[in-house]
């Protein structure tokens, strides 16, 4: 690896071999260096998760907090450049999609709430700047939040507009310098905490798809303010927000398809991968899960022995392996793909599905394991499977996944 930002920690923790059965096995690699790489590189984010993530997991989820705190510390080790060249400030991995799927799995099994956002800081809120962006949003967006100094966003669904982009309503009119915005935005993730935020609207309704273009919005411009900051179900440490634009002036060089180079359709293709990392998000989640739920198949005992001595706890145990297994070896082979630069389409949706649906029930397994236990907010597997349900919807519902691949089918 080429920087030396990642730096171990100290003490013991799963990359010291303290790990459990779903931490071990490997993954499909397709060659000696891109294990090697990963494999370092999930050494050095697993004992951060292990000594600073896991011990505050519980306590920002339960005061529903963004940690400030953890998020710019990760920042100054580096993991926010996972993606990008050295010349851009990044890491200069020579397997960047992998080593970041590595980086959400490891996260999620701390705190799938801050994994989400870090996801979205090292993804989606900074791919399309580095991607479509000139020389100054680099300089003034990209490179301090690689830093972990700038927080960033990514907007595209509206109150009545999901999965149906084409008809989002969110209006950029073109004026003298710029573009004047008009509209709102929900489901936004790190939405209340963000320095700036790009921003999908349509320049012309009557286009559908090929109407829409990318602007980044800096959060102190007048006229942009955050409507409310969500209640969730689940990843409570997530920050969720309503955003809305009135009258928001976006300079030119701040409009990502300026001259016709960038646009929404081609950030949507390049997004693909994102899915790679949503799913990863949910197998970092299902391994915590699941390693707590064996742990506590040894510790708790009924009728004069460790409740992991009757079969039907180990039948349950034995199938989130499984599950999880499924779900690591798909994830793995689409991200190793994506570092191949070859198609994803249909690998990036049946990872997601995979892996989202499979982690899900690896959760409620493992909250049926606990038993009464399981209820009680003193035991993190009531978070798991609360979390669990993000990678359901977030990026993308499963159901929307089962349709893009119908459609690489010919349907």
């Amino acid at each position: 690896m080429k920087t030396a930002v990642f730096s171990p920690m100290g003490g013991a923790g799963h990359a010291n071999g303290a790990m459990l059965a779903s931490s071990s096995a490997p993954v499909p690699f397709n060659t000696d260096e891109m294990r090697a790489e990963a494999e370092e590189f999930r050494g050095h984010i697993a004992r951060w998760v292990d000594e600073r993530l896991i011990p505050q997991a519980q306590a920002t989820d339960e005061k529903g907090e963004f940690s400030h705190e953890l998020f710019t510390e990760l920042g100054e080790l580096g993991y926010y450049g996972a993606m990008y060249p050295e010349s851009a400030g990044g890491s200069g991995l020579a397997y960047p999609y992998t080593c970041f799927t590595v980086l959400c799995e490891e996260l999620a099994r701390g705190s799938l709430g801050f994994a989400a956002g870090v996801c979205m800081q090292g993804s989606t809120a900074t791919h399309t700047i580095f991607q479509w962006g000139g020389q100054a949003l680099h300089e003034k967006y990209l490179a301090p939040a690689l830093r972990g100094e700038k927080i960033g966003a990514f907007a595209i669904t509206e109150p009545n507009s999901g999965s149906d982009v084409a008809s989002l309503r969110t209006k950029a009119t073109k004026v003298e310098g710029g573009h004047i915005l008009n509209g709102t935005k929900i489901f936004t993730s790190n939405g209340t905490v963000a320095d700036f935020i790009t921003v999908v609207a349509t320049t012309d309704p009557s286009k559908g798809l090929k109407g829409l273009a990318l602007f980044v919005v800096d959060t102190s411009t007048p006229g942009f303010s955050v409507g409310r900051r969500l209640d969730k179900f689940s990843v409570h440490s997530s920050d969720t927000a309503e955003l809305v634009f009135e009258n928001v002036f976006v300079p030119d060089d701040h409009h990502l398809d300026n001259g016709g180079s960038g646009g929404f359709l081609n950030a949507y293709k390049a997004l693909t991968v994102d899915r790679i990392f949503t799913a990863a998000l949910a197998l970092g989640n299902g391994r915590a899960a699941y390693d707590a739920a064996l742990r506590y198949a040894k510790e708790r005992s009924q009728f004069g022995q460790a409740i992991g001595k009757f079969q039907a706890v180990q039948f349950k145990l034995v199938d989130m392996l499984a599950l999880l297994e499924q779900a690591r070896l798909y994830t793995y082979h689409a991200a190793a793909l994506a570092d191949e630069g070859r198609p994803i389409t249909t690998e990036a949706a049946l990872s997601k599905i995979v892996a989202g649906d499979g982690c899900n029930e690896v959760c409620q397994k493992a909250m049926s394991i606990f038993g009464g236990y399981g209820l009680m907010n003193e035991y993190p597997v009531q978070r798991f499977l609360r979390d669990s349900y993000f990678p359901l919807v977030g990026g993308g519902t499963s159901d929307i996944m089962r349709l893009i691949v119908a459609r690489q089918l010919g349907f």
